[in-house]
C-alpha cells in the first residue's frame, strides 16, 4: 500500500484491520466492509480527505519502528512533533506512580546509566515519575521522547505545557491521535501499548498494585518485552506493584550498569 494511503487512514483513525484488507485487497468499497457505520465513515472520509498532514510517520518512513506493527492492537500512524530520527535510536522506557514515593529521587538516581548516551528515554509526560523521567534526561542533555494520549491540540497535563516544548525542542512528542483530538480516560491506556512497544525494555520505577503503570507492564509482557522492577519494601504501597510484578517473574533491577550493557548489546545484534 502506498504512504498517502497509509496517511489517509491514520489521519481518519481507520482500524488496523480494515488497513490489512486494503493490503490484501486493494481498495474495496465501503459497502463491502465488515465494520460498523461509523467505522465506514472514517473509511470514506480518509478517501476524501484534501491533504494529510507533514508531521504523520507511516510504514515505510525510515524513522517509523516498525516493531510497533509487531504488537497487539499494532499502530501504522505516528503524528510526531520534534526529532523522529531518535525513534532509530536504542530507546527504554522507564514510567512510575503519578504520586512518587518520598524515595523516589534515589530510586531515580539508581538508573544513571540509563540517563547517558546512547539511550533516548521514552515515558508519558505524566505527573510523577514520567515526567521526573523527561526532566532527568534534559538535565543530562539526553534525548527524551513523550508518547501522549491526545493531540497535540490539547497537551496534557497542561501543567506540563513548558516542559513539553522542552522536550519538543531537544526530543520527540508522540501520539498516535490526530493533532485535535482531546484527552479521554481510555486513551491513556491505548497510549499504553506505544510506551511498551517503541523500547527495548521497560523499566518501573515504583506502582501501586491498581495504577497505569501496572496497565503498560502488561501491554510490555504481551509484548515479550522484558519488565525491570526496582524492588521496594513490602509493607509500602508505592512498591506493592512493582513487587508484585518481580513474584511473578518482571526482573529485579539491581545492577543498572549491568542490565544497561547487556540491553545495549541486545540491540547491537
Amino acid at each position: 500500500m502506498d504512504r498517502e494511503l497509509y496517511a489517509r487512514f491514520a489521519t481518519c483513525r481507520v482500524p488496523y484491520s480494515i488497513v490489512v484488507l486494503i493490503e490484501q485487497y486493494g481498495l474495496l468499497p465501503v459497502e463491502d466492509l465488515p465494520v460498523s457505520r461509523s467505522i465506514k465513515n472514517r473509511y470514506q472520509q480518509a478517501l476524501q480527505l484534501d491533504q494529510v498532514p507533514m508531521n504523520l510517520l507511516v510504514p515505510g518512513d525510515p524513522c517509523f519502528p516498525m516493531s510497533l506493527l509487531q504488537i497487539p492492537q499494532p499502530v501504522y500512524g505516528l503524528f510526531f512533533s520534534g526529532d523522529p530520527s531518535l525513534l532509530q535510536q536504542p530507546m527504554i522506557s522507564i514510567i512510575g506512580s503519578r504520586q512518587p514515593s518520598p524515595s523516589h529521587s534515589k530510586r531515580l538516581s539508581f538508573l544513571r546509566p540509563f540517563f547517558e548516551s546512547p539511550f533516548v528515554t521514552v515515558s508519558g509526560g505524566a505527573l510523577g515519575i514520567d515526567s521526573l523521567v523527561h526532566r532527568l534526561s534534559l538535565k543530562h542533555h539526553q534525548a527524551t521522547i513523550a508518547v501522549l494520549a491526545s493531540g497535540f491540540d490539547y497537551l496534557y497535563p497542561v501543567r506540563h505545557s513548558r516542559l513539553f516544548q522542552r522536550i519538543q525542542q531537544a526530543g520527540l512528542l508522540l501520539s498516535e491521535y490526530p493533532a485535535s483530538t482531546p484527552v479521554k480516560k481510555y486513551q491513556f491506556l491505548e497510549r499504553n501499548r506505544i510506551i511498551s512497544g517503541l523500547a527495548s525494555g521497560l523499566i518501573i520505577v515504583e506502582a501501586t498494585r491498581k495504577s497505569g503503570t501496572m496497565n503498560t507492564a502488561g501491554h510490555a509482557l504481551e509484548q515479550g518485552k522484558d519488565v525491570y522492577c526496582i524492588p521496594g519494601c513490602p509493607t509500602e504501597k508505592h512498591f506493592q506493584g512493582t513487587n508484585q510484578l518481580i513474584a511473578e517473574g518482571a526482573i529485579p533491577l539491581l545492577n543498572p550498569e549491568e542490565v544497561s550493557k547487556s540491553i545495549l548489546m541486545n540491540v547491537d545484534k
